[in-house]
This record gives structure tokens, C-alpha cells and sequence, in this order.
């Protein structure tokens, strides 16, 4: 059976009723069931063909009691990983109300990063103009699975720029904007320059909002982000006629465009599409590799119903035979498929594979030390 050690006041809310089902012998499946605060149920699933194990959440959007969020490691960045229950436990120190989560987005690099787009309370964390199926809530508390990318311009006088990402390093296109949650300019051989705006108007995604210019500089170590200022970065300068106390316009917005989005996150790749489930992921979305996809491994996955009533997060163990093989993708998507979902998407996996109730880690983790750190995390929180 399933306890917690009650240490702080949002756990007395979190445990309410425990009960445990054995199913015939003849489906060769044992659940048990937590209800866990109103709306928020969870499975454990034991299916004996494997054998594999999944871990299930199921949230009743209808209750209208809880809401989607998220949280990168260590709160910006690059500046490392965390552990899923780390992240859990960081954001109930700044507001207490966190009842679940499961790691997220995909990630990788020298000063490792999630690689899709992220906003959280309707600002953006990370803009990226990658086409991928991205999980999006907006304003209204919809949820919404669409192929998702970051759409930016600048307007300089008469000109108007493609703003080619946010929060990432500058490339070689047009400009590049910096908020709160960049940390840590990356060294580069070329020679960069930042631009220090101010808003002027509040930044709404989606809207234009007005800066004035600070000051300009090169290839700094880093920045000092002061609170209420932003950044621009180009890899030379632009437009030498622009100086200091010019003001530019830059609207900040998704495509295709959405109604006022409040959270996005993303992984790789859909496995649901308007209730058709993807059976072939060759080139899906960039994918390559062929084991993604047809071996069995440890899964983390989020789906939806027809009528936005019931959200579903999963969590498969594997790669641990005896307890659970994991499974492969398609199998996954059938799974979310039994459960009603008409839209669903595969999060990272494997090692990364995590899922937390109350601060507590709920499942088994692949990783012989255990829990892995990793990029961000998709949090169930109480309004």
C-alpha cells in the first residue's frame, strides 16, 4: 500500500480515500487507486503479458479546482538539471498547491536545455520556430495539442525584423530576445551585440508592446538581468542609425495563433491526432532513430478527451524485466487511445521517466541511481 509521511499542511489535502482492486486472473491486469484531492485520481496498472507497469493520473477539468504549470530546473536557463521532485518541492516553498507532476520536455546540449517552445503564466520561458506538437492551455482553462511555434517581429522605424528565437543563443539570422529566465549568455567566436530595452507597455503575447533603447554593447560574459528590462542579440550590429532612446515595437506570439495561451509545453512526438492514432513515426517530427520508436522503454505521455473533461498523464516503468519492460510507442498511443484520449503526446522517456504525488516520487526510474535530473516538469496544481 501507498502512504506519505504528512510534513506539511498541502499533503492532508492530498490523501482522502486509498483503495485497492484486484481484476480477474482472466485480463491478467491489477490496479490500485488513490484519489487523491477532488478531481485528481490515480492507477497503478500492473498488466501481466510484459510484465509492464503504468502509473496514471486522470484530472477532472470539469471540477474547475486545478490547473496545468510547469517549472525549468533551478528556476532559469543554463544553469543545470533537477530532479523532478526537487522542482515539486522548489515551487511549493514559493506557493503552496503542487498535488502531482511528471518530468517533461526532451533535452540535451553542452549546458543542457528542454529543445521546445515553454510558457508559463502567459510568459514566455523559451520560443524556438521548430514545428512540433506542443501542449497548450489557454486563458479560458482549454487545452489544446497543435504543431506549435514561436512567431516573432521586431518593428524598427520602417523595418520590420523576424525575431528568430527567444531565450536562445544568437544564430546568424535577424535578432534574438532575452527575458528573466535567460540567465547565462553562451561564449561565442563571433563577435555578438545586446541591445538593453525597457518595456514601455505590458508584454501580452500575441500584442505589440513598445521598448525604448538603453544602451548597446559586445560579447559580454554575461548579463545582468535587472528586474523590468529585456534584451535583444544579433550577431552584428543593425542599422548603425539606431542609438540609444530610440524606441522599437516587438510582438511575441505563437503560430498558429491561439487564444491568449497561459502554458505550453512540449515533447516528441504526437501520438494522437483528432482522435486518429499514429501508427508509423518514421520522420514524424524529425524522428530518425528507429528504437525511439519500435523498442520498448520507460514512457511519459499526456493525453486528452473529445470533450477537454478529462486529462490523462502517464507514466510507464521499463527496462527492468521481472517488474516492467516498458513499452514502444505505438503501444502507448493505443493505451491513451482505450482511455478515450482524442489527442495525446509522448514527453521524454526513459531514465527521465518520472512521476511525483504530493513531494513524494511514485514510480520506479530505470536509472540504477535513481531519479534523474532533467530539463522541466509538467505540474497539476490546486487553484
Amino acid at each position: 500500500m501507498l502512504f506519505y509521511p504528512i510534513k506539511k499542511p498541502v499533503l492532508y489535502l492530498i490523501i482522502l480515500i486509498f483503495f485497492t482492486v484486484n481484476s480477474s486472473a482472466n485480463n491478467g491486469e491489477r490496479t490500485k487507486e488513490l484519489s487523491l484531492v477532488e478531481g485528481l485520481e490515480y492507477k497503478k496498472i500492473t498488466l501481466k503479458k510484459g510484465p509492464v507497469v503504468i502509473h496514471q493520473l486522470r484530472i477532472d477539468l470539469s471540477k474547475q479546482n486545478l490547473e496545468l504549470s510547469g517549472s525549468l530546473a533551478k528556476g532559469y536557463l543554463g544553469l543545470g538539471l533537477e530532479k523532478t521532485t526537487a522542482m515539486v518541492m522548489r515551487e511549493n516553498q514559493k506557493k503552496q498547491g503542487v498535488v502531482a507532476a511528471v518530468n517533461a520536455d526532451f533535452f540535451g546540449g553542452r549546458r543542457p536545455v528542454f529543445q521546445n517552445c515553454m510558457i508559463l503564466d502567459g510568459e514566455f520561458v523559451k520560443g524556438v520556430r521548430m514545428s512540433r506538437t506542443l501542449l497548450m492551455q489557454d486563458a479560458i482553462g482549454d487545452i489544446h495539442f497543435n504543431k506549435y511555434q514561436f512567431d516573432g517581429i521586431c518593428i524598427l522605424d520602417k523595418d520590420t525584423l523576424v525575431v528568430a528565437g527567444l531565450n536562445v543563443p544568437v544564430g546568424d539570422q535577424d535578432i534574438y530576445f532575452y527575458n528573466r529566465y535567460y540567465r547565462k549568455m553562451p561564449t561565442q567566436a563571433d563577435p555578438v551585440e545586446y541591445w538593453k530595452i525597457k518595456p514601455l507597455t505590458n508584454s501580452v503575447i500575441d500584442s505589440v508592446c513598445n521598448y525604448l533603447v538603453l544602451e548597446r554593447f559586445v560579447n559580454p560574459d554575461s548579463l545582468d538581468f535587472t528586474s523590468g528590462y529585456n534584451y535583444l542579440g544579433m550577431m552584428k550590429p543593425l542599422y548603425e542609425r539606431y542609438k540609444s532612446n530610440d524606441t522599437l515595437s516587438i510582438r511575441l506570439g505563437i503560430s498558429p495563433k491561439s487564444n491568449s495561451p497561459r502554458f505550453l509545453i512540449g515533447g516528441l512526438p504526437g501520438l494522437i491526432e483528432q482522435g486518429k492514432r499514429i501508427v508509423r513515426f518514421k520522420n514524424r517530427e524529425g524522428l530518425t532513430r528507429k528504437g525511439f520508436w519500435k523498442d520498448r522503454h520507460p514512457r511519459t505521455a499526456v493525453g486528452i478527451d473529445r470533450k477537454n473533461k478529462f486529462l490523462y498523464l502517464l507514466v510507464v516503468d521499463g527496462r527492468q524485466p521481472g517488474y516492467s519492460i516498458g513499452m514502444k510507442l505505438k503501444e502507448l498511443g493505443k493505451y491513451l487511445q482505450s482511455l478515450g484520449c482524442d489527442e495525446a503526446l509522448n514527453l521524454d522517456g526513459g531514465g527521465s521517466s518520472s512521476m511525483v504525488l504530493g513531494q513524494k516520487l511514485i514510480n520506479r526510474p530505470s536509472d540504477k541511481k535513481g531519479e534523474r535530473s532533467v530539463a522541466n516538469s509538467l505540474l497539476i496544481r490546486k487553484r
